[in-house]
């Protein structure tokens, strides 16, 4: 379920930055959220591994697991988890390590997730006019963190400094370690 949590957040703030980004900031900041999207694409594949990996022929391999592993711990003990840095780190794993089949799984699930999300949000601005007004405070669990390291151009890294997102990762290590 805290996976679950996580990969929404995750895609709601993926969402709002499709959109233009979150309410009612400036430009700069909107500018700053954008450019932070590999962040968010990559905690956002990582995010659904597991559950890829549950699925009817598209486990991982053992060579695959012995190429993700570094790669994983690496993003564990970072410090800061830089936009450019994760968008290689996701070409890396999406042209050398995941299978067609494997990439297509996960492109599938987070366009119906992000559906889901987006229609759950219209049918909760359908009954409160207000839903989506105000200022954005980050998502539940996330005030101050991402968002606020984003805003003030701090060293941040998700997979290190969010709870949720570093356990999934902890658990994606083990799973893949047994491989």
């Amino acid at each position: 379920m805290k996976r679950l949590l996580s990969l929404l957040t995750t895609l709601a703030l993926g969402f709002a930055l499709a959109q233009g980004g979150p309410p009612n900031i400036s430009p700069e900041m909107r500018q700053r959220f954008e450019a932070y999207r590999p962040v968010f694409d990559l905690v956002a594949t990582l995010g659904l591994m597991d559950e890829l990996d549950k699925e009817r022929g598209l486990a991982f391999t053992k060579a695959q697991a012995q190429k993700l592993l570094p790669l994983l711990r690496d993003l564990q003990n970072r410090a800061d988890l830089k936009p450019a840095d994760a968008s290689k780190i996701l070409t890396n794993i999406e042209d050398n390590i995941l299978t067609p089949a494997q990439l297509k799984w996960i492109d599938q699930t987070i366009l119906k997730q992000r559906e889901e999300a987006r229609q759950r949000r219209e049918q909760a601005s359908g009954q409160n006019p207000q839903a989506g007004q105000g200022n954005f405070q980050g998502p539940p669990g996330g005030r101050g963190g991402l968002f606020q390291a984003i805003a003030q151009g701090k060293p941040y890294n998700p997979f290190k400094e969010q709870p949720r997102t570093a356990d999934n990762l902890k658990n994606l290590i083990a799973l893949l370690s047994k491989k």
